[in-house]
């Protein structure tokens, strides 16, 4: 008997946290929930709509998971508890699933029917990534402080030569053009030199109400100012978005780098005509953005207390994307693939959103362009800057 016959099964189900996939005997559809339909990207509409079709079809998204639930059907052995990364489109985030298989018998050695039990593990994996990286930045930083206070020194006391020895040459043109480019090229190494001073400087948020869609706004006004675009500007903003608690001169500073960025990339690719640039905003239950609220809850005499929800800004542009290879590099302080680029602004960028208790990622592939998402949490409380 297929779930929608009941409707408490029903509300059950739709409560969970977790994604549940169930078949018959037969292999047609079960069960399924509204969190088992976002993670593996089923058609939209109402769950039970896809009850009583074959599951290959209801699950054509994601044929492995399909594949899954038949072996259980056929007897093959199988892992029952395991991970498995689901099919992504080109371009788009993959994501990885810890499941537990249940084979549904009437009775011992007779199947009834299979059950598949999930959860999305990206957002847990990227959060380990992104303390990996911090920890990475933290050493980079310390290094690059003092690498910069022993070279700022010297190019001070060049630049004064560089002064005196144009005062000597008088009117010799040649020298005097070859002397201006030296101290252009000082001039270069000194901003180099202040911006690795500006990335290890700990970040101080100074808090208070953000409205996002001001927030995208403005940064969006700002990077225009600096970059020309003549191609089409699409915005996703969901409705009701709530406010921030958070520094809005230091988002501001990130969501503009992070549009400039994708401005640049579209400027600088091989076709200008008919590039898109596209905002969103959008907020994501705290199931699936933080840790699961059991881990949250080691005392069962105490309340639990779900995290709060993640707000999402996107940035996404139809430029070049960026190389695989590159991706992992693409956050480290001084990396660039600028001709001109310092090589900090990723990296402060990652900073100044992980003092929000937040984390920024990067969906690409090559030739399809990039969006970048930053996470923030909505929560009021303080985070503390690693």
């Amino acid at each position: 008997m297929e779930v929608r016959d009941h409707p408490f099964a029903q509300r059950l189900l739709a409560s969970l946290r977790s994604g549940v996939v169930a078949v018959d005997s037969s292999g047609a559809l079960a069960a399924l929930n509204a969190e088992a339909q976002r993670i593996l990207g089923c058609p939209t509409g109402p769950p039970a709509a896809s009850l009583g079709l074959p599951c290959s079809v209801a699950l054509a998204p994601q044929p492995a998971v399909a594949e899954l639930l038949m072996s259980a059907l056929d007897g093959r052995d199988g892992p029952t508890r395991n991970e498995l990364p689901l099919e992504a489109e080109p371009g788009s985030e993959g994501r990885t699933i810890g499941f537990t298989l249940l084979p549904v018998g009437a009775s011992p050695g007779a199947s009834n029917g299979a059950a598949l039990l999930f959860r999305d593990l990206t957002r847990y994996e990227r959060r380990d990534e992104q303390e990996r990286l911090r920890e990475r930045l933290a050493a980079l930083g310390q290094m690059a402080a003092g690498l910069a206070h022993e070279i700022r020194n010297p190019l001070a006391s060049m630049e004064v030569l560089v002064g005196l020895l144009k005062r000597r040459l008088g009117r010799r043109p040649e020298e005097l053009a070859l002397l201006a480019e030296l101290k252009g090229e000082l001039r270069t190494l000194a901003d180099t030199v202040t911006a690795s001073l500006e990335f290890v400087r700990p970040v101080e948020p100074l808090r208070g109400r953000v409205d996002p869609v001001e927030l995208l706004e403005e940064s969006l006004a700002l990077a225009r100012a600096r970059v020309a675009f003549s191609g089409a500007i699409e915005r996703d903003y969901a409705e009701n978005v709530p406010a921030l608690f958070a520094d809005g001169e230091q988002l501001r500073t990130v969501v503009t780098n992070l549009i400039v960025n994708a401005l640049e990339a579209m400027a600088g690719s091989a076709s200008r005509a008919g590039h898109v640039l596209r905002l969103g905003l959008r907020t994501v239950p705290a199931a699936d953005a933080s840790v699961p609220a059991p881990a949250r809850c080691a005392d069962d005499r105490a309340p639990c207390v779900r995290p709060p929800p993640q707000l999402v800004i996107s940035v996404s542009d139809t430029g070049a994307g960026v190389h695989e290879e590159l991706r992992e590099r693409i956050f480290y302080p001084f990396f660039t693939t600028k001709e001109r680029g310092s090589g900090v602004g990723l990296a402060n960028a990652q900073k100044v959103v992980a003092c929000h208790g937040g984390s920024i990622e990067l969906a690409s592939a090559a030739g399809a362009g990039a969006r970048f998402s930053v996470w923030l949490p909505t929560s009021s409380e303080d985070s503390t800057c690693p």
